[in-house]
């Protein structure tokens, strides 16, 4: 019988805490929970910080000299009576690791759109035909690409409050324009001011 009488005794005295503990406990678990959000939200600015870090260098890297040069020699072979594609699999192949970082969520897809959606879309539509050979042979080719471009129409669709998806498509006169701009990339930009 005294075994049963200081069981008891031990479950009311445990919950028979004073408020002093109770109050030490409730704050111990805010504090946990404020820890574990405040972590949270320094792994998401700094994904946040990391993904315009490797943005800017995306950028740095398909607007500096030399891949300029190598777009416009893309744009030269694209534009010639037989296509010749070689040089533009380059920069296929460059947007095809921008879609894979967007798709791994190491950049941001709104950034992607805002910062390259104009060439992603137009280098897409101009070596379409080179994709889809090169694809039959090669299944998985551009295919991170492939899926990014959509993205990016739907996006452009939403923003541009189109109806169609079809509306963002660049036709072959735009391409054409397209493809002319990009072959004078490789010359070298006139770096005088002539301001003020």
């Amino acid at each position: 019988m005294p075994h049963r009488l200081s069981h008891h005794r031990l479950q009311y005295d445990v919950f028979m805490v004073g408020p002093w503990t109770k109050i030490s406990v409730i704050l111990a678990v805010l504090g946990s929970i404020v820890s574990i959000v405040s972590l949270a939200y320094q792994i998401r600015r700094s994904r946040f910080v990391h993904s315009i870090d490797l943005l800017l260098k995306f950028e740095d890297n398909f607007f500096g000299p030399e891949k300029r040069e190598v777009r416009s020699r893309a744009a030269r072979g694209m534009l010639r009576e037989t296509p010749d594609y070689s040089e533009a699999e380059d920069i296929l192949d460059f947007f095809e690791t921008v879609a894979l970082l967007v798709r791994k969520g190491a950049l941001d897809g709104y950034m992607v759109w805002h910062t390259f959606d104009y060439w992603i879309s137009r280098y897409y539509e101009a070596a379409k035909p080179h994709i889809v050979l090169r694809q039959k042979s090669e299944p998985q080719v551009w295919l991170d690409l492939g899926d990014l471009v959509q993205k990016l129409r739907e996006r452009e669709m939403k923003a541009s409050r189109l109806s169609s998806i079809s509306q963002t498509v660049p036709d072959n006169a735009e391409i054409r324009r397209f493809l002319e701009e990009e072959l004078h990339e490789g010359k070298p930009r006139d770096r005088s001011f002539s301001g003020v």
